[in-house]
């Protein structure tokens, strides 16, 4: 692997947010996240729901690691309801 850049390569925790997305009402959307609870949203767009709840999931998960408690993931993940997609978003912190 090429570091090119000269830039000292740390070890940086990558976490998976799975969130489930779908449309309601009034061309609004929700998203929520299936591997963590508690952490939804409904935006104007699908962009703008995953930037918030994947806000929330990262800001979730440091604080757990700063305190040193183990992350309390939902496992196996939530269901996903029939008029929801699934999305796959790598964190890194």
């Amino acid at each position: 692997m090429s570091n090119e850049g000269n830039f000292p390569m740390a070890n940086v925790p990558v976490f998976g947010c799975t969130v489930y997305v779908a449309q309601i009402a009034e061309g609004r959307v929700r998203a929520r996240v299936a591997n963590l609870d508690g952490i939804e949203c409904t935006a104007a767009n699908e962009r703008m729901a995953l930037g918030t709840v994947v806000t929330e999931f990262k800001n979730r998960v440091r604080e757990h690691t700063a305190r040193q408690e183990p992350i309390p993931w939902l496992d196996p993940p939530a269901p996903r309801l029939p008029d929801e997609q699934q999305r796959f978003v790598p964190v890194h912190l």
